[in-house]
């Protein structure tokens, strides 16, 4: 059929979008055939698909929610109330990691060098370590507190034992929170309306309205109720009783994130030009006041993009509860797939709320981000605040009497937590023997990890495995030392010394060509999958990473929506949603027979590729336009330009930001644990998960902690070295 017979002619943004027409066709055709495809296979099962049974009765409670669900509600309820948890926990620990990490950013500016250093100590080895290994340590410290006859009592009516915590809880108080907030918003209008102008009618009438919401609430404080927490018998009655997972979760979450926004904090101070902070001195500005009107300001509106991503980060990090048994979305929808058998249901409703509460938070922030950059940057010339001490910078702080009492203070107070830290590391400390022996003493048994060397090692390894699996990850070891160390090797020689190493692992582990067992990935643990997991997965990750930003750069339109649509949805999706995605679902895709390690695998590729494209879009970006035609000029294909032209420059553009990728990579290794997947910190719990080592858990965690610690700080070392050279 030739043009003149279609019904349309064929012109030229016709033309165009039949390839996106085309790709739009072929993706949906793809993605019907594989619900089709799994669809089947449930019912092969007996299973029929269909979200009727969020209407079915759960049959199993809600032990903690601040909505009431019995076994007997349907299963829309059950993960109502699971959607609730998962938001009492940002609630309550975004403003909470806001302030511990403002906290921390402020003391690592201090011109007293001590406490900026001690900043610089508390951050590290809370950026550079997973969180669920943290989330593991808060749990199993929370568990050794003092049981609740024995409460620790802080403060009046706040008790904290190993049943949690138990606050005051304040009942009839949601009329009286509306009618404040109501009188709040007016009153922050009116001074907004009334400040700088002439409007002193607007002003005077909201002011009114002000005062006549805040007698409303006068009137309905006495339908409060305060309700105290009592102990009766051998419980807690009455007040608001947090469980001891809710606080591990809570407390792990806001150091974590506190860390990172400690971080962005001294970033946005740091970018402050000096020029407005001098202005603000000579208009005779208190340091406070240079602080609050001037410095606080402009490093909100440097602060804002980087701190939403971490509050995303926070929301999305809240499915590790999974790990320690506290029922929030991601756990509710985990034992509804468990009982149904619906996985891509469950799925389904997961990625769903998730990237709505990812947009409507992400929105949010984004809104609050433009409110406060309508007005432009403002000066953005000059000299920045950047190594300057902040408190030097914001005014001055003079070397008085109070400032060196203070600074000996906190000098006395380091000596003293760094000797208890060291006599009990060391000094007191138990290196090997039985529980016995670190039962009668009072360091650090240290034992619980020497003894248990070959589980936290290899697993469940057979003895005869062993020496085949300690020898790759030697090799995989040495590998990591000439990738990240060998500075000075000739590029050659090192592609060739690492082949040789990857070989040798590959040959112990196939038995070729001596002949050995062939170990699969049935059979490896501990340390090993780690090491395989986390190199494999970010070698496969680089290829994808580049093309999907390729793709994603592309003039086709669908190519790029495609790629954007995957890149955002992997990003706004947990990462543990998408190892129970690919736990449920791949089976179902290629008939079952796929290993667990497999399914890993794929997840922390894909997770990680579409992070990284982001980074290498960006590197791209930054290239000039003319690159590309200057190499077109010369005579070279589009393929050849790529590699030898632009490839090159974006890699160097793109290495300090990618290795914080690969940081991040390294650590959601330690998640695969909660699908079944036996890596060292899989070894690590099955250590704790017995009695005899179960009360050291601290220093088993700890040599977990010490080995992603190492291969952080490696790469963050690599990364500051390549940003100095550019």
């Amino acid at each position: 059929m030739t043009a003149t017979t279609l019904p349309f002619p064929l012109t030229a943004p016709w033309r165009r979008w039949l390839p996106a027409l085309a790709w739009i066709l072929g993706l949906g055709s793809l993605a019907a055939i594989l619900v089709l495809h799994i669809e089947s296979v449930q019912a092969a099962r007996g299973i029929h698909g269909g979200f009727g049974f969020l209407f079915q009765p759960a049959g199993f409670r809600i032990s903690e929610s601040l909505l009431n669900v019995t076994p007997e509600d349907p299963y829309w309820m059950s993960l109502a109330a699971g959607l609730v948890n998962t938001l009492t926990v940002a609630v309550v620990a975004i403003p909470l990691a806001t302030v511990l990490g403002v906290s921390l950013g402020l003391l690592g500016l201090s011109s007293n060098l001590l406490a900026a250093r001690t900043a610089a100590l508390v951050i590290a080895p809370l950026r550079n370590t997973p969180v669920l290994l943290q989330l593991f340590v808060w749990y199993g410290l929370l568990l050794r507190l003092p049981d609740l006859r024995q409460a620790w009592s802080p403060l009046p009516s706040v008790l904290l034992s190993n049943r949690g915590l138990a606050l005051p809880a304040l009942h009839g108080w949601l009329p009286y929170a509306g009618v404040a907030l109501a009188a709040l918003a007016l009153g922050w209008r009116a001074r907004r309306r009334w400040s700088g102008s002439a409007q002193a009618p607007a002003f005077a009438a909201a002011s009114t309205a002000v005062l006549a919401a805040a007698a409303i609430a006068w009137t309905l404080l006495p339908s409060m109720q305060i309700d105290l927490p009592v102990k009766r018998g051998l419980g807690l009655h009455g007040g608001w009783q947090p469980s001891i997972e809710f606080a591990a979760l809570t407390i792990g979450l806001v150091v974590f994130h506190a860390a990172y926004i400690a971080d962005i904090v001294r970033g946005a101070v740091r970018a402050v030009p000096v020029g407005l902070v001098e202005a603000g001195q000579a208009m005779g500005l208190t340091p406070l006041k240079v602080l609050r009107l001037v410095i606080a300001p402009y490093a909100t509106r440097v602060a804002l993009p980087p701190y939403a991503n971490q509050c995303l980060a926070l929301v999305k990090n809240s499915t590790l509860a999974i790990a320690i048994g506290y029922q929030e979305l991601m756990a509710v929808i985990n034992t509804a797939i468990t009982q149904t058998g619906l996985a891509l249901e469950g799925i389904t409703l997961a990625v769903a709320i998730y990237l709505t509460l990812a947009l409507c938070l992400g929105g949010g922030l984004s809104a609050w981000n433009a409110r406060h950059t309508r007005h432009g940057p403002g000066d953005t010339h000059g000299a920045r605040l950047g190594d300057r001490a902040f408190w030097n910078a914001a005014g001055g702080k003079a070397r008085t009497l109070r400032g060196q009492a203070v600074s000996a203070v906190l000098t006395l107070l380091l000596v003293a937590v760094a000797w208890s830290l060291l006599d009990w590391a060391v000094l007191r400390a138990v290196w090997s023997g039985d529980p016995m022996t670190c039962a009668d003493m009072t360091g650090a048994c240290w034992a619980a990890v020497s003894e248990n060397l070959p589980l936290l090692f290899y697993g469940t390894m057979s003895e005869a495995h062993r020496g085949p699996a300690l020898v790759a990850c030697l090799a995989l070891l040495a590998a990591i030392a000439v990738a990240l160390g060998a500075r000075r090797m000739p590029p050659h020689l090192r592609i060739a010394l690492l082949t040789t190493l990857f070989g040798i692992a590959a040959a112990a582990l196939t038995g070729w060509p001596w002949g050995g067992d062939f170990i699969g990935p049935q059979r490896w643990g501990g340390l090993l999958v780690t090491l395989i997991l986390a190199i494999a997965a970010l070698v496969a990750a680089v290829p994808l990473a580049f093309a999907l930003a390729l793709l994603r750069r592309s003039g086709s339109p669908a190519g790029s929506l495609a790629a954007a649509g995957l890149i955002e949805a992997v990003r706004g999706v947990p990462l543990v949603t998408q190892l129970l995605f690919a736990s449920f679902v791949l089976p179902m895709l290629l008939g079952g027979g796929v290993s667990k390690f497999s399914m890993a695998l794929t997840a922390l590729t894909l997770h990680t590729a579409c992070v990284l494209a982001e980074v290498l879009r960006g590197a791209l970006q930054a290239i000039p336009p003319g690159q590309m035609m200057a190499a077109r000029a010369l005579g070279m294909r589009p393929a050849l330009a790529y590699a030898c032209v632009i490839w090159p420059q974006a890699r160097r553009i793109a290495a300090p930001a990618a290795l914080g990728v690969f940081v991040g990579a390294i650590k959601d290794t330690s998640l695969v644990s909660i699908i079944g997947v036996f890596d060292v910190l899989g070894a690590a719990k099955a250590v704790v998960a017995g009695t005899d080592w179960r009360p050291y858990h601290v220093e088993v965690y700890l040599a977990v902690a010490l080995l992603y610690l190492s291969a952080s700080l490696a790469l963050s070392r690599v990364a500051r070295r390549m940003e100095g050279r550019g």
